[in-house]
C-alpha cells in the first residue's frame, strides 16, 4: 500500500529506547491518548494528544501495522502524523459497507499514532492539541 503521510509535531530520542501509550481516556469531551516517550538517554517524558472532535478510533499492536513500517513515511522519531493516502480511512478498507461513512466525509482526518508498542489511529475533524509532560514515578 502506498502512503502519503504530514509529520505533526517534533521528533524525540529512539535509539535504543521503546516509546508506550501508557493511558487513554474517552468521554464525552473527546479522546486523550498519553505515551511515553524520550528526550534524550536519560530524560523520559509523556507527551499528551488531545481530539475534540472525532468519528472513530482503533488501538492495535505495532506488530499489526508491518505495512506501514515497510513505508518510508513512517519513522520511530515521530510519533504523530496525518495520513493523506493509505491507511484506515483510505487504503486498507475492501469490504462493501466499513467505514463508508467516515470516506465520505472530505473534512475528516486519520491521524496515527505511532510507538514501539500500541499505535492508535484516530478518525478527527481538528488536529490534536500537542502538550508534553513529566511522568510521574510510580
Amino acid at each position: 500500500m502506498e502512503f502519503i503521510t504530514e509529520k505533526i509535531g517534533k521528533a524525540y530520542y529512539s535509539e535504543g529506547k521503546e516509546s508506550e501509550i501508557i493511558d487513554f481516556q474517552w468521554t464525552v469531551f473527546g479522546l486523550k491518548v498519553t505515551i511515553s516517550t524520550w528526550l534524550s538517554l536519560e530524560h523520559q517524558i509523556g507527551v499528551e494528544y488531545e481530539f475534540k472532535s472525532f468519528n472513530g478510533f482503533r488501538y492495535l499492536d505495532e506488530g499489526d501495522f508491518l505495512g506501514y513500517w515497510s513505508s518510508s513515511e513512517f519513522n520511530n522519531e515521530s510519533h504523530l502524523f496525518r495520513i493523506l493516502k493509505g491507511g484506515w480511512k483510505t487504503g486498507e478498507v475492501t469490504q462493501s459497507g466499513l467505514l463508508d461513512v467516515s470516506r465520505a466525509i472530505d473534512e475528516l482526518n486519520e491521524y496515527f499514532i505511532a510507538t514501539t508498542n500500541g499505535c492508535l489511529t484516530v478518525l478527527a475533524f481538528e488536529m490534536p492539541k500537542i502538550t508534553e509532560v513529566e511522568l510521574k514515578e510510580s
